[in-house]
């Protein structure tokens, strides 16, 4: 596995990963208008396997504020550290450039959805710890959820 930074040709393989994870971990509001947009501007790094493309992360700073937009790793390589390897990039990319902290936003656990269980462990086991937690309203089904930002000193 090799991780890289993403570049624009790397659109369409990462809407591959994007759309296995849809609607699982990604609603159709995400996979259709928020991801499609945040990847042509973000920056990134993607995580290949024998030229395919098996994970992704996009991430965005305001102010000094690192904040991870979007991750998504191919179901079929859950669990073998392709998330790891992204996440690492990162923050060897954030310290560098002098950042303290990392975000990320997911559901909160009161939130019980086995999907993001997964995915509130996988932080938590990566030293993030929960920041606050806000009310959302779900783009696509209108549904009131508890959205958690997590925090991670670098």
């Amino acid at each position: 596995m090799k991780i890289r930074k993403s570049t624009e040709k790397d659109f369409t393989k990462i809407m591959i990963v994007v759309k296995k994870l849809h609607p699982k971990w990604f609603d159709s509001f995400a996979t259709s208008k928020s991801i499609p947009s945040d990847l042509r501007i973000h920056g990134g790094f993607v995580a290949e396997d024998k030229g395919r493309i098996i994970g992704f992360l996009t991430f965005t700073s305001d102010e000094g504020n690192a904040r991870i937009s979007w991750m998504g790793v191919d179901p079929k390589f859950h669990g073998k550290n392709v998330g790891t390897s992204l996440l690492k990039a990162l923050e060897k990319k954030l310290k560098k450039n002098g950042f303290k902290e990392l975000r990320v936003e997911t559901l909160a656990e009161s939130t019980e959805y086995e999907p993001y269980e997964k995915t509130r462990l996988f932080y938590k086991k990566r030293g993030f710890e929960v920041e606050k937690i806000r009310k959302i309203k779900s783009k696509d089904t209108g549904t009131i959820l508890d959205l958690a930002t997590l925090v991670k000193n670098l």
